[in-house]
C-alpha cells in the first residue's frame, strides 16, 4: 500500500490544563479496562471525540485526507510529555472520518522527538523473528495462563508462506528464562521480537520511583521478575528493529503501566518501532494482532500499516465466540468490543523498513517434513504445556550434553507427546529422526527395512558386503547404526516408543533382542552425535539413571489447556477440580471421560467419578473407554470393532470396505471421531483425511474382543493392496499390504506378493544378505511348489550376485527341477537365465550361450517380452566378451526397443550401460556417453542400486568423482541440444 506523506499532530503542552476533563475520561476508560467492565464504541467515541476537540486537528486531518487521494495517510502523534503519552490517542475520532486508528485509510502512530536512533546498516534478509513466550509455573491456572501454543500457531500460520519463500525466518522457544531471551537477542541476529507474557508496575508509596518488571521463568519454572533496565539492556548491540510487548489477559492492577513504560524505555534506548499494549488485552485479542502484524509484515507492509492492519483484526476478536469463554463460563465475547485500540506504536520513522527492501528471496533448504506423526509413531495436533519438562530435558540434547533419554510415567501422561516435541526440535536443528512403536502392527524387521532403504547406494554395498560377518544382534545394529551416523554426519535421532510392548510384565526386562542390541549400542555412537530417545510405562533394569526422567502428571494449567481445547460444555470449577485430582492429570482419560460425560446424567456421572476415584490410575482410562463404548449404538460399535484389523491409518475408502453391509457407515465413522475413539489425521501424499483406532482403544479392544473374523482381514488386505496398486507404490505401503496378507491367513498371498513386489524392490537396491536371510527362506520352504522354486531361483541368483557361484549353482539346479517338475516355463526361462551368468562369471561362454539361447525360445513361446529383452542383453555381453561388438550391439538394440515397448525401465538402465560400453569401445565416445547419461537418469528415477554402482565406478575411470559426472555431463548436453535448437521463421 503506497503512502502520503505524514501528518505530524504535536499536541500542546498545555492541553491538559485547559482541556482537563480529557484526563477525566480517559483515567475512567483505564479503570474500566482494569476492572474488566465493558468498553464499547459508544464510550471510545467519547475519548476520542473530546481528543480531536484538545487537539484541535479535525480541519488539518481533514485537508490532508483530501490531498492524500488513494493514498494512505499516516498520522504521528509527536511529544515528549509523558502524560501526554499516556492519553488514549489510538482511539481518536474525527466527527466525519470516525477511529482514525482502526480505519484503512491511515495509519497512526507515536513519536517521542530528538530520540537517537544509531544502528548498524539494514540486513539484507530474510527478516528474522523471534517469538519468545515466558509462562512461569506458579500463575494462576484458571486465570493467568497463557494460550501460548495458540499464539505460536497463529503466527507461524501468518508467516509460513514467507518463510518457505525465504523472506521469513522465525524462531519460537519454549524455554522462557531470562538468560535465554537475552542469549537469543544478542547473538540470534533477529530484527523483529515478540515478548509476550506477564508484568508488573511497582508504584508502592515506599519506592524512590516507579518501575516496571516482567515475570521471565526462572531456572525451576517459578516466576522470575525482571526489571525493565535489564530488558533494555538486553537489546544493547542487537541490531532489533521492531520489538511488540503482548500483554495478557492477567487482571493485574497495573499492567498497562508496564507496557507504556517498557515501550518508552525501549523507544528511548533507540529501538526504531515499539508495539506495545496500553491496557492489558484478552489473550484471544493479543493472538490476533500478532497473527494479522505478520501476515502484513510477511508481505513487507511499512509497521505503522501492520499495526492498523492488526488493529482492525480484533474489532471484534470473539463476538459470537461461544467458544471462547472463561473457565467458569463468564462471557468474554462482549468485553471484547474496546480491544482494537489498545496496540500502540512508538516509532522514530514509521516509514523504517525491518530489512533491505529490496533483497532478493531465496528459499530455505528443505527440511525433513513431518506431519502429525514420526513414522509410525501418532503425536497430537498440537503440543500442549509441559515448559517445565522442555527446559529441563530440550537444552542437554540440543546442545549435545545428553545423547540417551527414556522418559516413563503412567499411561496417558504425555509421554509421546512430549519424546515426540523433543524429536521436533532436534529435527528443527538439522537432525534426522527415525521413529519406531512398538505397538502391535510396526513389526521390528519393517523398521528395520526402512532404515536401511534411507541409505545411499553406496553404503547399502557397505551394508549387504559387511552384514554376513554381522553374526549376533548386537553386530548387525553396530553395522547399521555405523553407516547411518555417517550418513547423516552425526545429526540422528532414533525414537522408540512405547517399549512397554515389549517388556517382560515380572522383570521389566526389554524382551526383544533386535531392540535390546540397538539400545545397548546407541551409546557407542553418543560421541558421533546419535541421540536415542525412548518412552515406556516402566524403567527397564539397568537404565542409566542419569538417561531417566519420570514424568509426573501435568499441571492443572496444562489441565485446563487440554480442556478447552476440546470445547467441552460448560463446567463448574469444583467439577474441574476433582475431575483434575480424579485422574491424576491423565489427558487421555480425561479425553475419553469428556466424551462419556454428555451420555450421563449428573446422578450417573457423580456416580462414575466415585468409580474413577476407586480405581488404579491404570485402569481408569479403561474404564472411561468401556464406558464410551457401552453408550454407542450397534453400527458405530460394530465399525470399530472391525477397524482393528488395520494397522495403519487409511482413508475413508478403507473404512467402507470393511462396512458395505452397515447402515451410513460415514456418520457411524464421524460418531466414533467425535468420541475419539477414532483418530482422524491427514495423508499429505493422498491429500484426504486418514482414521485409525486411538491407540488405547485399539490395546483396549485387542485385550477385551476376540479376534476379528477372518474376512475382516482379507477385505483389509484387499483394500491396502488396492491403495498401493492405484494411490501409494511405495516400498512402506508394500510392507504394509505384506503384513496385511499375512495377518487374514494369505500366507501363499503374501509370499507371491513378496516375490512380484518386495525382492524385486530390495533386488535392485542390492540388499542380499537381507533377502536370503529374511525374506526367501520362508518361500522356500512353503507348500506351493511354483513359490517354491521362483524363491530357490532367486536364491541362486542373490548368491551370485555376492561371488558365492557353487552355492548359486546348487540353487538354481534345484529351483530348475522343481520348474520342470510342475511345467512351469516361464520360471524354467529365469532359472536358465540364472544358470547362463555363472557360466559368464567362470568364462565358460559357450554352456552360457546354451543356456541363454534355451531361455530365449521359452520366453518367445511363451510371450514374456521382458523376460526375452533380459535374454538378449546377456547374449550380447557374451559376444562383447569374445570381442564381437557388431553382433553384440544387434542384440542389445533388440533388448532396448523390447524394453521401451513393455516400459521396462529396470532393463532400460542395464541395457543402456551396456550399449554405452560398445559405442566407447567402438571409439563412439559421445554416443556411448548420451546411452551413460540416459541410464544414469533412469537409475537415478527409479532408485537402481547395481547400474547406479557401476555408474560411479564408471565415472572415476573416466576421471570424474562419482555419479556427480553424470550430473555435469547432462547439465552439459541439456544446454548444447537448447542452444542447437533452430529459431522459428519469421513472421510474413
Amino acid at each position: 500500500m503506497h503512502t502520503a506523506e505524514p501528518l505530524r499532530l504535536t499536541p500542546d503542552p498545555g492541553l491538559l490544563s485547559r482541556h482537563p476533563h480529557v484526563k477525566s475520561l480517559a483515567s475512567r476508560l483505564a479503570s474500566r479496562y482494569l476492572l474488566h467492565e465493558l468498553v464499547d464504541d459508544d464510550q471510545l467515541r467519547q475519548v476520542g471525540g473530546a481528543l480531536m476537540t484538545a487537539l484541535d486537528a479535525a480541519e488539518r486531518i481533514t485537508d490532508a485526507h483530501r490531498q492524500a487521494g488513494t493514498l494512505v495517510l499516516p498520522l504521528i502523534i509527536e511529544t515528549a510529555d509523558p502524560a501526554l503519552l499516556n492519553l488514549p490517542w489510538e482511539c481518536l475520532h474525527h466527527p466525519e472520518l470516525g477511529f482514525l486508528g482502526s480505519d484503512h485509510r491511515f495509519t497512526l502512530s507515536r513519536r517521542i522527538p530528538e530520540v537517537a536512533v544509531d544502528l548498524p546498516p539494514l540486513a539484507e534478509g530474510p527478516l528474522r523473528v523471534l517469538l519468545f513466550t515466558a509462562q512461569p509455573d506458579d500463575l494462576d491456572a484458571e486465570k493467568e495462563r497463557l494460550d501460548t501454543e495458540e499464539e505460536q500457531a497463529r503466527v507461524l500460520e501468518a508467516l509460513t508462506p514467507w518463510i518457505g519463500s525465504g523472506h521469513v525466518a522465525l524462531e519460537a522457544p519454549d524455554d522462557g528464562r531470562f538468560a535465554t531471551f537475552e542469549r537469543l537477542v544478542r547473538e540470534g541476529g533477529f530484527q523483529l521480537v515478540f515478548l509476550s507474557g506477564h508484568g508488573r508496575f511497582h508504584d508502592e508509596p515506599h519506592l524512590e520511583s516507579p518501575w516496571a518488571g516482567f515475570l521471565f521463568e526462572g531456572p525451576e519454572g517459578l516466576g522470575e521478575e525482571v526489571d525493565e533496565t535489564r530488558i533494555a539492556d538486553a537489546f544493547t548491540g542487537s541490531g532489533v528493529r521492531c520489538v511488540v510487548l503482548a500483554a495478557c489477559q492477567s487482571g493485574k492492577a497495573a499492567s498497562d503501566t508496564l507496557n507504556t513504560g517498557l515501550a518508552r524505555r525501549l523507544a528511548l534506548r533507540g529501538i526504531p518501532h515499539v508495539v506495545g499494549m496500553r491496557e492489558s488485552i484478552l489473550d484471544r485479542a493479543g493472538i490476533l494482532f500478532a497473527h494479522a502484524l505478520c501476515g502484513a509484515l510477511g508481505r513487507q507492509l511499512r509497521v505503522d500499516q501492520a499495526v492498523q492492519q492488526g488493529r482492525k483484526a480484533i474489532l471484534r476478536p470473539l463476538e459470537g465466540g461461544g467458544a471462547y469463554r472463561d473457565i467458569d463460563g463468564s462471557p468474554l465475547a462482549e468485553l471484547s468490543l474496546g480491544q482494537w485500540p489498545l496496540p500502540m506504536l512508538l516509532s522514530h520513522d514509521p516509514a523504517a523498513p525491518l530489512i533491505d527492501p529490496d533483497f532478493t528471496a531465496t528459499p530455505p533448504e528443505p527440511r525433513t517434513r513431518y506431519n502429525s506423526n514420526l513414522d509410525a509413531v501418532e503425536l497430537p495436533a498440537t503440543f500442549i504445556g509441559r515448559r517445565r519438562e522442555l527446559r529441563t530435558l530440550a537444552a542437554p540434547l540440543l546442545e549435545g550434553r545428553r545423547h540417551q533419554l527414556l522418559i516413563t510415567g503412567p499411561g496417558g501422561q504425555g509421554k509421546t507427546a512430549l519424546a515426540g516435541q523433543l524429536a521436533r526440535r532436534l529435527q528443527e536443528r538439522g537432525f534426522t529422526v527415525h521413529a519406531w512403536s512398538a505397538r502391535p502392527g510396526n513389526p521390528w524387521p519393517d523398521f528395520f527395512a526402512e532404515l536401511i532403504f534411507t541409505l545411499e547406494d553406496a553404503r547399502i554395498e557397505r551394508h549387504q558386503k559387511r552384514l554376513p560377518l554381522a553374526t549376533t544382534a548386537k553386530l548387525r545394529a553396530r553395522l547399521l547404526l555405523e553407516l547411518l551416523v555417517e550418513q547423516h554426519d552425526g545429526r540422528l535421532t532414533l525414537f522408540l516408543d512405547n517399549l512397554e510392548e515389549i517388556q517382560d510384565p515380572e522383570s521389566g526386562e526389554i524382551d526383544h533382542e533386535e531392540v535390546n542390541a540397538w539400545i545397548a549400542e546407541a551409546p557407542r555412537f553418543a560421541k558421533a552425535g546419535l541421540c536415542l530417545l525412548a518412552t515406556s510405562r516402566r524403567l527397564p533394569p539397568g537404565w542409566p539413571a542419569e538417561a531417566h526422567h519420570f514424568l509426573r502428571h501435568p499441571s492443572y494449567g496444562d489441565f485446563l489447556r487440554y480442556l478447552q481445547q476440546q470445547r467441552p460444555a460448560r463446567s463448574d470449577r469444583a467439577r474441574l477440580r476433582r475431575l483434575y485430582k480424579t485422574l491424576g492429570g491423565n489427558l487421555r482419560g480425561l479425553n475419553f471421560f469428556l466424551r462419556a460425560a454428555p451420555q450421563l446424567d449428573e446422578e450417573d456421572e457423580t456416580a462414575f467419578l466415585e468409580k474413577l476415584e476407586g480405581a488404579q490410575q491404570e485402569l481408569q482410562t479403561d474404564m472411561a473407554i468401556d464406558r464410551l463404548i457401552d453408550h454407542l449404538e450397534e453400527t458405530p460399535r460394530e465399525l470399530l470393532s472391525r477397524l482393528r484389523v488395520y494397522t495403519t491409518p487409511v482413508p475413508a475408502d478403507g473404512v467402507r470396505k470393511l462396512a458395505l453391509d452397515l447402515d451410513a457407515p460415514l456418520d457411524a465413522l464421524a460418531t466414533l471421531v467425535a468420541r475419539s475413539l477414532v483418530e482422524a489425521g491427514r495423508a499429505p501424499d493422498l491429500l484426504t483425511a486418514e482414521y485409525a483406532l486411538e491407540p488405547q482403544v485399539a490395546d483396549r479392544l485387542r485385550r477385551t474382543l476376540p479376534r476379528p473374523p477372518t474376512p475382516w482381514f482379507r477385505a483389509a488386505a484387499d483394500y491396502q493392496r488396492h491403495l498401493f496398486d492405484h494411490e501409494r507404490p511405495t516400498v512402506e505401503q508394500a510392507l504394509t499390504v505384506h503384513q496385511a496378507l499375512v495377518d487374514a491367513g494369505e500366507t501363499n498371498g503374501a509370499h507371491r506378493f513378496a516375490l512380484t513386489t518386495l525382492i524385486p524392490w530390495y533386488d535392485r537396491r542390492g540388499l542380499y544378505r537381507t533377502l536370503l536371510d529374511q525374506w526367501l527362506p520362508p518361500i522356500t520352504t512353503c507348500d506351493d511348489p511354483k513359490l517354491r522354486g521362483d524363491a530357490i531361483s532367486y536364491a541362486g541368483k542373490f548368491h551370485h550376485a555376492l561371488g558365492e557361484y557353487n552355492t548359486a549353482l546348487q540353487f538354481l539346479n534345484q529351483s530348475l527341477a522343481i520348474q520342470r517338475e510342475i511345467g512351469d516355463r516361464s520360471g524354467e526361462g529365469t532359472t536358465l537365465n540364472n544358470l547362463s551368468q555363472i557360466h559368464d562369471a567362470r568364462g565358460d561362454y559357450d554352456t552360457a550361450l546354451q543356456f541363454l539361447n534355451q531361455s530365449l525360445a521359452i520366453r518367445r513361446e511363451i510371450g514374456d517380452r521382458s523376460g526375452e529383452g533380459t535374454t538378449l542383453n546377456n547374449l550380447s555381453q557374451i559376444h562383447h566378451e569374445r570381442g564381437d561388438y557388431d553382433t553384440a550391439l544387434q542384440f542389445l538394440n533388440q533388448s532396448l526397443a523390447i524394453q521401451r515397448e513393455i516400459g521396462d525401465s529396470a532393463g532400460l538402465c542395464a541395457t543402456l550401460f551396456n550399449i554405452g560400453h560398445i559405442h566407447w569401445q567402438n571409439g563412439e565416445q559421445q554416443e556411448a556417453l548420451g546411452a551413460w547419461i540416459d541410464a544414469y537418469g533412469i537409475a537415478t528415477q527409479i532408485g537402481h542400486a547395481q547400474v547406479l554402482a557401476a555408474l560411479e565406478g564408471l565415472a572415476k575411470q573416466l576421471g570424474g568423482d562419482g555419479l556427480s559426472l553424470w550430473e555435469e555431463l547432462a547439465g552439459q548436453l541439456e544446454t548444447e541440444s537448447a542452444a542447437e535448437e533452430p529459431s522459428p521463421p519469421p513472421c510474413d
